[in-house]
């Protein structure tokens, strides 16, 4: 969740020439040497800044074919002549890193295409994504420095800043997600709350949430009833976040969810209330 290792570029002419050929042979654009170089130098620059919005990335040399880099997005699908790409993309996540509940299946441009045309197929532009987080992310204007992180270029503090504050009572819970700016650039704890809530992650999670728990249900039973069941089941959360944070990394939803629920102190007195009944999405029978 929120990063991803960075792709390798892979070869790029090959990319630019399987997009810009038909499978007859027929050219859709024919890249000049000095364009074919200058996308080189396009895909150099965004490595070099982040994956930022600059002006300097919708270099005018490349204004002629821009059109046809854009349209290319096209062959990037399912069935298409760079299928091949999308699924070294997709298949290099386990899940959307955007909320870290979903499937990625889609690719989001990190940079709008309608806006930065000749970075349309650049695969570092492309982040894998669920269909809800892409749809919720719309069409973002691109600010140097704002909206949404880089998944793949974004450095982030080895610090813990995504929390789970649980409200629990009579066996409903409630667990709203914020983000703790302490240990974190200013700028960049506006950026992970404006991701947060443009995601709406909070009000996305309750299903994911219900069955991640109820998927431990059978851990929990090993301490109903013990000596000590309260600080069992507390020790037990924690211990599960802990190895949360090692297997995918600080700040998963999931982890902060264990560490929410061990510091409330209202569901370690009877998480049984919440645990006994079928998981609230099945209750519709």
């Amino acid at each position: 969740m929120w990063k991803v290792r960075l792709p390798d570029a892979g070869d790029i002419d090959d990319q630019l020439d399987t997009a810009l050929t038909l499978k007859s042979g027929e050219k859709v654009y024919d890249l000049s040497d000095a364009e074919r170089a200058a996308i080189h130098s396009l895909y150099a620059d965004y490595d070099q800044r982040l994956g930022e919005p600059d002006a300097a990335l919708q270099p005018p040399a490349l204004a002629d074919c821009a059109e046809a880099l854009h349209g290319a997005y096209n062959q990037v699908q399912k069935g298409q002549r760079l299928a091949s790409l999308r699924s070294r993309l997709l298949s290099a996540v386990m899940e959307c890193p955007l909320c870290g509940s979903g499937d990625a299946t889609t690719l989001d441009h990190h940079l709008p295409k309608d806006e930065y045309r000749a970075l349309a197929i650049n695969p570092r532009n492309l982040v894998p994504s669920c269909q809800p987080c892409n749809r919720a992310k719309g069409t973002l204007a691109a600010l140097a420095g704002q909206g949404m992180i880089h998944a793949y270029f974004q450095v982030i503090p080895a610090v813990t800043f995504l929390k789970a504050n649980v409200t629990y009572a009579a066996g409903s819970l409630e667990v709203v997600f914020s983000i703790e700016p302490a240990g974190l650039p200013p700028a960049l704890a506006d950026r992970l709350t404006f991701q947060l809530d443009r995601l709406k992650l909070t009000e996305r999670h309750p299903d994911a949430i219900n069955i991640f728990l109820f998927s431990q249900k059978v851990a929990f039973r090993l301490f109903r009833g013990n000596p000590g069941e309260r600080e069992l089941l507390r020790q037990f959360l924690l211990d599960g976040a802990d190895t949360l944070d090692q297997d995918l990394g600080l700040n998963h939803w999931r982890a902060a969810l264990l560490k929410g629920l061990a510091a409330c102190d209202a569901f370690l007195d009877d998480p049984w209330a919440y645990l006994d009944k079928p998981p609230p999405a099945m209750n519709a029978g």
